[in-house]
C-alpha cells in the first residue's frame, strides 16, 4: 500500500485525532453484501426458471475457455477505461504515478453496483491526497459517465443498423450524439439551461442540474471536444471488447447470432440497466439480455446460461477487482 503514500501526507495536518479505517466499512459494506446476497438469489431463481440441470450443463459448455477468454477481454476494457481516465486528469491538470492512479482507478469498480454506477465518484476521496479537488475529480466522473453513455449508444446502434426499419432511428441517435458534443461547447446554451431548469424544474432536480452545468462550466478542458472524442473511441473500444466476449459464449453454444446483433444486446442490455438506475442495473439488464436472446431463438437455458456468466466475468469480475485494490485510508473523526 506504499504507493499510494500522496505528496500530500507530509503536510501538518490538524490535531483532530483520526482513525485508519477501511472505507468499506458501515453502511457501505452492508449495501455490498445485500446487493450480493440479493444477485444470488436473483440468478438462482433465473436457473431455476431456465432449467437448472440444463443451465449448468450449458454453463459447463462454456467452460473454463471461454470464462478465461470473457475475463481476459474484460481485463481489456479496464485498460482502455483506465487509459481514458488518465486523459481526463491530465486535462484537468493532474498527472498522478501511474500504479497509484490504476489502484485508485479499480478501487472505484468496488462500488459499480450502486445506482448508475455512482459509487465510482468515491475515488474523489483519494485523489484528494493528491491535489485533485473534489468538484475536478467529480468534473471528470461526469466526463467518464458521458463518454461511456455515448459509446455504447454508438455500439446499440451499429447493431440496429442492420435492419432497415431501425435506421432512420440510428440516424437520430447520431444526430443527438452531435448535438450533444456541440453543446457542451457553448457557454451561452448551457447558461441558458441552467436558467431555463431554475424556473421550470422542482427545486430538487433544479439543483441537480445546476451543480453538473457548473461543473462542466468549470471544468471545460474535460469536455473539449477533442478530449472527449478520444474517450469516447476509448470508450466504445472498452465496451466492445465485453461484447465479443459475449458474443464469443454465444458462438461456443452453437447459436448463430451475428457479432453485430451480439454487440447490440450487449449494449442495449447496459442502457436498459442503467436506465432502471438499479444498483449495476442488476435486474433490467439481466432481464433484457435474456429477452433479448429469447427473441433471437437461444434457448431457454443457454440464454441464462450465457446472461450469467457475462455477468459474473464483467460486472462482478469488476467488483473483486475492486474489493483487492480499495486502500485503508485515515478518515477524520471528531470527538
Amino acid at each position: 500500500m506504499n504507493d499510494l503514500k500522496a505528496p500530500l501526507e507530509n503536510k501538518s495536518h490538524s490535531s483532530t485525532p483520526s482513525e485508519e479505517v477501511h472505507f468499506l466499512s458501515g453502511w457501505r459494506f452492508i449495501a455490498l453484501v445485500t446487493t450480493i446476497i440479493i444477485s444470488i438469489i436473483g440468478y438462482f431463481l433465473f436457473s431455476l426458471w431456465g432449467g437448472w440441470q440444463d443451465v449448468l450443463n450449458a454453463i459447463a459448455k462454456v467452460g473454463t475457455k471461454g470464462i478465461f477468454v470473457a475475463l481476459i477481454l474484460s481485463l481489456i476494457n479496464y485498460a482502455l477505461r483506465f487509459l481514458r481516465w488518465q486523459s481526463f486528469l491530465k486535462a484537468v491538470g493532474h498527472t498522478l504515478p501511474w500504479k497509484s492512479s490504476l489502484r485508485i482507478y479499480l478501487a472505484g469498480f468496488a462500488l459499480t453496483v450502486t445506482p448508475g454506477k455512482t459509487g465510482e465518484a468515491f475515488r474523489s476521496i483519494f485523489l484528494k491526497d493528491y491535489g485533485v479537488a473534489y468538484r475536478k475529480s467529480f468534473g471528470v466522473f461526469l466526463s467518464e459517465r458521458l463518454s461511456d453513455l455515448i459509446a455504447v449508444v454508438i455500439i446499440a446502434s451499429c447493431g440496429l443498423w442492420l435492419y432497415a426499419d431501425a435506421r432512420p432511428i440510428v440516424i437520430l441517435v447520431g444526430l443527438v450524439i452531435v448535438f450533444v458534443l456541440f453543446a457542451v461547447q457553448q457557454e451561452n446554451w448551457l447558461l441558458f439551461m441552467e436558467k431555463y431548469a431554475k424556473r421550470k424544474l422542482p427545486q430538487r432536480f433544479a439543483h441537480a442540474v445546476e451543480f453538473i452545468i457548473e461543473t462542466v462550466l468549470a471544468f471545460r478542458n474535460c469536455f473539449r471536444a477533442p478530449v472527449l472524442i478520444k474517450g469516447i473511441i476509448l470508450g466504445v473500444l472498452a465496451w466492445s471488447a465485453e461484447g465479443i466476449a459475449f458474443y464469443y459464449m454465444l458462438s461456443i453454444l452453437g447459436s448463430d447470432i451475428s457479432l453485430f446483433t451480439a454487440l447490440f444486446i450487449y449494449a442495449f442490455s447496459l442502457l436498459i440497466g442503467a436506465v432502471t438506475f438499479l444498483p449495476g442495473g442488476l435486474g433490467g439488464a439481466e432481464m433484457t439480455m435474456l429477452q433479448l436472446l429469447l427473441l433471437n431463438q437461444l434457448p431457454a437455458y443457454d440464454a441464462v446460461a450465457v446472461t450469467i456468466v457475462i455477468r459474473l466475468t464483467t460486472l462482478w469480475f469488476s467488483v473483486l477487482l475492486g474489493l483487492l485494490c480499495i486502500p485503508r485510508k485515515k478518515l477524520k473523526i471528531t470527538l
